[in-house]
C-alpha cells in the first residue's frame, strides 16, 4: 500500500472512529486499520490454529461487546443482540463465531488469502447471515438507500475477521489461489454458522444454561 493510500486508509479509520461515539458496532473497523498500518501482531505463542482461534476469539468478542454497546446506548427495546443481557450474550455468541473460525482454519490451510479478500468474503457473508437475511432484504426493499445499511453490516463483520486474520498473517503460508477459494470459505461461513450454532446451544441446554431476558436493556445491563 502506498503513502496516498496509507493516508486514506487512516482518515477512513479516524471518520469510522468518530462514528462509533453514535455507532460502537464500528469499532473492529478503526482497530483493523490500527493494526494494518502499525503492523499488530498476536503476541501469543502456539500452533497456527490455536493463534487463530485466539485472534478470532478476543476479536469476535470485541464485534459482540461492541454490538451490545450499540444497543444499550440506544436503549433498544428489542436488541439485535443473542441476549440483551452482556453476559449471556458473549457466551451465546460463541457457537456462532466458532464458524468463523472453523471455517478460516480450513480454508487458510489449502488456499492463500489477503487481510483485503479476508474483508470482502466475510462481509458479503455478513450482509445475508445478520439477523439470519432480514438485513439483506430490509436493504433489498429500501433500495437505493438500502445500499447504505448493506455497507454497514459489510464494514463490521468484514473488519471483524479481516482484523483476526491479520493478527495472525505470517501463520499462513499457502501460495496456492484459486476463485475457488471464495466459493470455499462461503460455503464454510454459511454450513457452520447453523452447525457451531446448534451445536453450541445443545451444550448450553445440557448445562441448563438458559437465563431469562430481561428489559429494557438498561435497566438490566449486565445479567
Amino acid at each position: 500500500m502506498n503513502q496516498t493510500w496509507k493516508l486514506i486508509f487512516a482518515i477512513s479509520g479516524g471518520l469510522v472512529f468518530l462514528a462509533c461515539f453514535d455507532s460502537p458496532v464500528l469499532l473492529p473497523y478503526p482497530l483493523f486499520v490500527l493494526a494494518y498500518l502499525l503492523g499488530w501482531r498476536l503476541p501469543i505463542r502456539g500452533t497456527p490454529p490455536f493463534r487463530l482461534l485466539v485472534s478470532t476469539l478476543a476479536c469476535t468478542l470485541i464485534l459482540e461487546f461492541s454490538a451490545w454497546l450499540n444497543e444499550y446506548i440506544k436503549n433498544t427495546s428489542q436488541p439485535a443482540l443473542f441476549h440483551p443481557q452482556l453476559i449471556p450474550d458473549l457466551i451465546m455468541g460463541l457457537g456462532f463465531y466458532a464458524a468463523w473460525w472453523l471455517t478460516w482454519w480450513l480454508v487458510l490451510r489449502r488456499y492463500h488469502f489477503t487481510a483485503p479478500q479476508v474483508f470482502i468474503t466475510t462481509g458479503l457473508y455478513g450482509i445475508l447471515m445478520e439477523q439470519q437475511g432480514r438485513i439483506f432484504f430490509a436493504g433489498w426493499q429500501a433500495m437505493p438507500a438500502g445500499l447504505f445499511l448493506w455497507l454497514f453490516v459489510f464494514i463490521v463483520y468484514g473488519s471483524t475477521m479481516a482484523l483476526a486474520f491479520w493478527l495472525v498473517r505470517d501463520d499462513h503460508a499457502s501460495t496456492r489461489s484459486h476463485w475457488s477459494k471464495y466459493i470455499f470459505a462461503w460455503l464454510g461461513l454459511f454450513i457452520f454458522s447453523f452447525a457451531t450454532s446448534l451445536a453450541w446451544g445443545i451444550i448450553l441446554q445440557i448445562f441448563n444454561f438458559h437465563p431469562i431476558e430481561k428489559l429494557p436493556i438498561r435497566e438490566h445491563p449486565f445479567w
